[in-house]
């Protein structure tokens, strides 16, 4: 006999087995292949039927092929009670019966009993025929009492819930009540009563949790059972154990994992172990349950293992259930025979850095069990205590803005001393330096520098970097600008060309030498590039380099033929009348917009500029004619710098002086000199514009043309004569 359930938690499906013989299976496969097929069919019409408790059920089913029987849970139980036989029936025997017989029936009987065909037959039509049997017992009016505990009912909101009040008798009047208070009155919507069910929520909603009564009253006799609607949920918050992913013990260590689950109120959670000890029953697990806060429970599943063995190395998985809902979370345990330590260096033994990186991470290959003690030294000494820098995390040393002073050897030591284990390894780390120009850094010279040309120039080029680099020096010509424009400016280059010892592109390159020098501490390259005449302007570029980058210098190498390339030149302090002639000279790759301010006292008088542009310098020449003494006054010359924008100034003050009339400072006296002797006679005189100045001989002029030989023996300068030999006179 099997038991099957049918309908609902109280109905169960007995189906009775029969041995027949082939004749009888034959003739059954003939009805069932017949011309019209039909369902099974009671001996009771009707969706419903009563009896009284204590009387005998008999019920027959009627089939045109094998059928069995579902019936309610309590009487499938009593097989001293319950008998069913199978026979054939029908004209000639070819249709299935079998009669189903409960004697002294009870209350607890009551439900659906059902006459159905096997369902592995492949009829499409009615296979089923369903009765609803009430054993109407007045001292019990409901099939199932819960009087002192009583029944769970899950809820779900929004879904249909069923208060299972069933009666023993369809016209008993039931009430519900949700206690203390309040009776909730069946509507036929929110509310629907069905005796063979119970009360039906369609919607359950959150006013229906809490304690219900079904109630009735049966000759004066109050009788009642109790019903707690949960509204269970299915919420995992999180899962977890209190262990890393790889657990390490020795052989005789125990273990103990605890499995944490995080879940709502109205959520019970199912959690079970798998390991590879289970079929051993090597673990021991407990459960409990606690509570975290108020928004959420706490379940607690730990599993230990005593003295662990190699049978227990493996994945321990704890799985969690509630409703549909699964989860799970696994750790991996290795069991170890002794503690051991293995150290070996991860990539290289010699390791490389850059100044200003922001991190540098060494670290070990390293197996280790029990996890050792781990100290960092760095050339000897502990790295942690040497700077704050130096982080230790597990078997790495992490270096923060990593600095030229970093380098050095740094050594890992590990320990295990309660089983007396140590090993420790030494890797050298370079830290390389990008190479930097030492007069880059200091210059303080926002301008182009300026060369006098036909000078001699040495530039020097001061490097330091690590590894040490290499420098080489670059020459770009100015390309040469052939517009009308009073100014250049040395953007557009040529080359770059590689200069060498006598190398002659642009000005001839004397010597290219370098040097070791101790600047600030340090062992820097000095590169000195010696300039033969300075004839040529461009750019010098010092380049070095080395494995980590390169940097390199530019020296505005601009040659003039004006001194501090702005020069003002005045040939001559004028007099009244004569012109006035000034030149203003700047150096073309150094200033443009070159002009001239008068002073104020400058009426419109004729004056000429002329502006002359040559090879290094541009000159604006300012002429007036024939100045009066209005004329003096402070004379400025304007320009602007090409590169900073700004206005240069340069002054000179004019005077011009007033025309006096010659006027001898002092009188010439009468002298006596002797025969073949020299004299000299001096006439000193005063006049703007400077006097000239004539000498006579007993009011004879005298004169002495070039080529003729004086008469003579006189030679005289502006305010001198000489007479290097006086012959007697005739």
């Amino acid at each position: 006999m099997r038991v099957q359930h049918n309908r609902s938690p109280s109905c169960v499906s007995l189906e009775i087995r029969i041995f027949i013989s082939p004749s009888y299976m034959e003739r059954g496969v003939r009805s069932s292949s017949g011309s019209r097929f039909k369902g099974p069919e009671l001996n009771i019409k009707g969706t419903q039927h009563v009896i009284q408790a204590g009387q005998t059920l008999n019920l027959t089913c009627r089939g045109e092929m094998v059928h069995s029987w579902s019936l309610p849970e309590a009487p499938s139980k009593e097989g001293k009670r319950l008998k069913v036989i199978k026979y054939a029936c029908g004209r000639n025997g070819k249709q299935f019966c079998s009669s189903l017989t409960l004697s002294r029936a009870q209350a607890t009987d009551t439900g659906y009993y059902s006459c159905k065909y096997s369902s592995s037959s492949a009829v499409k039509k009615k296979t089923e025929s369903t009765v609803y049997i009430f054993i109407n017992d007045t001292g019990s009016p409901f099939v199932e009492l819960h009087s002192d505990i009583p029944k769970v009912i899950h809820m779900t909101d929004g879904e249909e819930m069923i208060i299972p009040c069933r009666v023993t008798a369809p016209d008993i009047a039931v009430t519900l009540k949700k206690i203390p208070l309040e009776t909730l009155i069946p509507d036929g919507k929110t509310i629907i009563w069905d005796s063979r069910k119970g009360f039906i929520i369609p919607k359950a909603m959150y006013r229906f949790i809490g304690l219900l009564s079904c109630e009735t009253t049966i000759d004066g006799q109050k009788y009642s059972t109790k019903y707690l609607t949960h509204r269970q949920t299915n919420t995992i918050f999180d899962v977890k154990l209190n262990t890393p992913n790889l657990v390490k013990l020795l052989k005789g260590d125990s273990l103990a994992i605890n499995c944490t689950v995080a879940a709502d109120w109205n959520t019970r959670v199912q959690m079970t172990w798998s390991y590879p000890g289970e079929a051993n029953h090597r673990a021991s697990i407990t459960k409990r349950i606690g509570q975290r806060n108020t928004d959420a429970n706490i379940f607690y599943s730990i599993l230990v293992v005593d003295k662990v063995r190699d049978i227990d190395k493996g994945q321990y998985t704890c799985y969690v259930k509630t409703g549909p809902s699964v989860k799970s979370v696994n750790t991996t345990v290795h069991v170890y025979d002794k503690s051991f330590i293995t150290l070996k260096h991860r990539r290289k033994s010699v390791l490389e850095a850059v100044a200003g990186r922001k991190s540098y991470r060494l670290s070990m290959k390293v197996k280790a069990f029990p996890s050792p003690e781990v100290v960092w030294l760095k050339d000897g000494l502990p790295a942690a205590e040497k700077c704050a820098r130096y982080v230790v995390k597990d078997y790495s040393l992490s270096i923060r803005d990593v600095a030229e002073e970093d380098a050095g050897n740094y050594t890992i030591t590990l320990s295990i001393r309660q089983w007396n284990l140590y090993k420790n390894l030494t890797v050298t780390l370079i830290v390389n330096v990008k190479p930097q120009i030492y007069e880059k850094a200091v210059s303080s010279f926002p301008d182009p520098n300026l060369y006098q040309l036909g000078s001699k120039q040495v530039l020097t080029c001061t490097v330091y970097g690590i590894p040490q680099p290499t420098i080489t020096w670059l020459w770009h010509p100015c390309r040469q600008n052939h517009s009308k424009a009073r100014y250049d400016i040395c953007s557009n280059t040529e080359g770059p060309f590689t200069l060498k010892t006598d190398s002659s592109t642009g000005n001839r390159i004397q010597s290219i030498t370098q040097h070791m020098a101790m600047i600030e501490g340090k062992n820097k390259t000095a590169s000195i590039l010696v300039v033969a005449e300075a004839k040529s302007s461009g750019i010098y570029s010092c380049v070095a380099s080395n494995k980590v980058g390169n940097v390199e210098r530019n020296i505005s190498f601009y040659v003039t033929d004006v001194p501090n390339g702005f020069h003002i030149n005045l040939e001559k302090m004028p007099i009244e009348g004569e012109n006035l002639i000034l030149s203003c000279s700047v150096n073309k790759f150094l200033y443009k917009d070159i002009a001239w301010i008068l002073p104020r006292t400058v009426n419109n008088q004729t004056k000429a500029k002329r502006h002359l542009t040559k090879e290094y310098s541009t000159t604006l020449t300012l002429t007036i004619k024939n100045v009066s003494l209005e004329h003096s006054g402070t004379y400025v010359c304007r320009a602007r710098n090409i590169y900073s924008g700004e206005e240069v100034l340069q002054k000179k003050d004019v005077t011009i002086r007033a025309q006096e009339a010659p006027s001898l400072l002092r009188n010439l006296s009468d002298q006596t000199v002797n025969s073949s002797n020299s004299a000299t006679l001096e006439c000193q005189a005063h006049g703007i514009p400077e006097p000239q100045i004539s000498w006579f001989k007993n009011h004879e002029e005298i004169q002495q043309e070039p080529g003729e030989r004086c008469k003579y023996p006189f030679s005289f300068s502006l305010s001198s004569l000489i007479a290097a030999y006086i012959p007697p006179f005739p």
